[in-house]
């Protein structure tokens, strides 16, 4: 068997200069990619890797755990490259008496030196370099460390110090941000890269004239210091949690001022299940687990707002439970109810190929139980549905390939402006009169009439739509409605008193002396009236959110949004109450998800699949949630942050 770290170590101490050379071997690249990554050169690179290992031999004695050596070595190289940077910062020369003909020369002799670059593999490296200039710095370093320096996502969760599952994240946000010929550019460049042998050589050259420092004899200390050192190390014992205590001690962290900032509070989270899904509270702290474990999860939580004066207060419980998976895995999909029991219908699957689906599944609250029903006629992904008279709508939507072009993908969609209608009591399903404008929008049913509202369309040149179609089931026919103040897609819809919320999603063309294209503009719609008018904003722009009514006040959950470079799934729960126009918060999901459903069922929530920028693919889970009484208080949400993301 291979010796591990400690057991190497435990033989150059012992006087085995051999020793060495499997450590150099296993971690030359991870440095040398390390390094590059730093200083940008490849070449003072080498030199960097070299000068890490040789100090690193000189003062092995003094490293008190030999299996953090990956995480020392990090140490001593990040150390050098900032000394490095330190010694070689640029000079700046002033060209205002600089000769025109030095000056054209000169440029003539760096475009020519670029050219020749050109057809060399130095060439591809600063290429590779540009496209990770890319990403933040967290995810160029493991990109590099993953593909230059060869490693594993646990050889640089050692190696940075942090969890396997940090790396990963890092690893598919990178990805994700560039598109897949750039990671194959990427990946291309820098495959079978091999560092010169007498780079191994020259280390073990230099190793064999050095020996490793004697580590410095303690020196006694004084009873007091020692009683001083005890009181504080009980004190941090007892005055923080065991995490906050981990992380505390850590010896090593990457780039520790770009981490998050993490306020650790106790919140009784309590677990009915055997099985560990992910778990969260609205300060971002989480459990790691399957997200599709079994069934009877329940999660109490408390939540905290602020008073008038700023101090933090707890003021509310609610409760999760945790309901059959949905026989499907799919997004795009819509929900409705009808006589107490939920229709999931249509959507698109991950796949290559023609997407949509005109699957029918019926959900059963009291049972708990999923059952097929007959499919629509015209499958379909982003369709939207209605209930009138306990018949149900499905309206647009659009038929979605997805084809493979080059090294990435793309999509051919076509927009569709078919109505079909679903009888629950005969399973059947009846064509109706098209839809004026063919396209996904968001439905509304007030007195009786389905309003269609907003959307994006393939085949206009607006990104956004902000038309208002009407239907009425009564006569089969549309009519048109004022338009939105603002254009918008993806946006969430609840009806209150009669009047219909519209609330953020994606503008284009954006909205003067807004920041998009997210949104978190609201404006309201009088049918009676024809008239539509702004609202207080929500305090978490996002898009493919859901809203849902109970006693007048609108829960709007989940949703994503991309900010900070990165896509971002919502677990947020932030409550509108049209009577006061303010906003409140409740604690929120279980995980972020976005482009989930959502419908109300006895004074519950459940909350049907969607997507997680923490997982891969379309969610099947299904959640109940119990809004908790005091979201019929009014705690206002001006002073708040609360805006947490997955």
């Amino acid at each position: 068997m291979p010796e591990n770290d400690a057991q190497l170590i435990h033989r150059i101490l012992s006087g085995d200069d051999a020793a060495f050379d499997p450590l150099v071997q296993k971690y030359e690249k991870a440095i040398h990619a390390l390094a590059w990554r730093k200083i940008g050169d490849f070449h003072y690179a080498e030199e960097i890797t070299q000068d890490t290992f040789l100090r690193a031999y000189e003062k092995l004695s003094t490293l008190k755990n030999p299996n953090q050596f990956a995480g020392w070595l990090y140490v001593i190289a990040n150390r050098l490259c900032l000394n490095w940077l330190q010694r070689h910062k640029p000079a700046m020369q002033s060209l205002e008496n600089t000769p025109a003909e030095e000056i054209e020369k000169s440029s003539y002799i760096h475009y020519t030196s670029e050219q020749r670059k050109t057809e060399d593999t130095e060439h591809r490296h600063e290429i590779a370099e540009k496209l990770l200039s890319k990403l933040p710095e967290s995810e160029r370093t493991v990109m590099t460390l993953h593909y230059l320096g060869e490693m594993t996502a646990k050889e640089i969760s050692q190696f940075l110090g942090v969890s396997v599952n940090t790396i990963t994240n890092r690893l598919w946000r990178a990805r994700k941000r560039l598109r897949e010929d750039e990671e194959l550019l990427i990946r291309e460049a820098f495959r079978g890269v091999q560092l010169p042998i007498r780079l191994t050589e020259n280390i073990m050259r230099e190793v064999a004239n050095m020996k490793p420092i004697s580590p410095p004899v303690p020196k006694s200390l004084l009873p007091w210091s020692a009683f001083g050192t005890a009181t504080l190390l009980v004190a941090l014992l007892l005055g923080v949690t065991g995490q906050s205590f981990v992380r505390f001690q850590k010896p090593y962290s990457f780039d520790a001022a770009a981490e998050p900032t993490v306020q650790m509070l106790d919140t009784l989270i309590v677990l009915d299940t055997d099985s560990k899904p992910d778990v969260r509270n609205q300060f971002g702290r989480s459990t790691s687990a399957d997200k599709n474990s079994g069934a009877g999860l329940q999660a109490a939580e408390t939540s905290l707002t602020t008073d008038a004066n700023g101090n933090a207060r707890i003021f509310s419980t609610s409760q999760w439970t945790r309901k059959a998976d949905m026989l499907i895995a799919r997004h795009l999909f819509e929900t409705c109810v009808v006589d107490g029991k939920v229709f999931a219908i249509g959507g698109g699957l991950e796949k290559f190929g023609d997407t949509e689906i005109a699957t029918v599944e019926m959900y059963d609250p009291k049972t708990d139980t999923w059952k097929r029903k007959a499919d629509m006629p015209t499958a379909r992904a982003g369709l939207t549905t209605a209930v009138v008279d306990g018949k149900i709508y499905a309206i647009g939507g659009a038929k979605i390939h997805k084809f493979r072009m080059g090294q990435g993908w793309r999509y051919k969609i076509k927009d569709l402006r078919v109505v079909e209608m679903y009888d629950p009591a005969t399973d059947r399903w009846t064509k109706k009169a098209d839809m004026p404008v063919p396209r996904g929008g968001s439905p509304c049913v007030v007195d009786g009439k389905i309003y269609v509202i907003g959307g994006s369309a393939a085949d206009r040149e607006e990104g956004c739509l902000n038309i208002v179609d009407v239907y009425d089931p009564a006569t089969d026919t549309w009519t048109t409605a004022k338009g939105m103040n603002y254009a918008r897609s993806c946006a969430a819809f609840g009806v209150v008193d009669g009047k219909i919320y519209a609330i953020g999603g994606t503008g284009w063309p954006q909205i003067p002396n807004h920041p998009g294209p997210f949104l978190s503009s609201v404006e309201v719609f009088d049918p009676k009236r024809n008239r539509w008018t702004e609202v207080a904003d929500m305090p978490t722009p996002k898009a493919t959110h859901t809203a849902s009514v109970i006693n007048g006040k609108i829960y709007v959950i989940g949703g994503g949004f991309r900010g900070d470079g990165l896509h971002k799934s919502l677990s947020t729960i932030e409550i509108y109450h049209p009577a006061t126009d303010h906003w409140t918060q409740e604690p929120g999901m279980l995980i972020g998800r976005y482009g989930h459903e959502t419908e109300v069922i006895d004074g519950q929530i459940y909350i049907f699949g969607g997507k997680s920028y923490a997982g891969e693919g379309p969610l099947k889970n299904v959640q109940a949630y119990t809004p908790s009484a005091a979201s019929q208080h009014t705690h206002s949400m001006a002073n708040s942050t609360y805006a947490t993301a997955w």
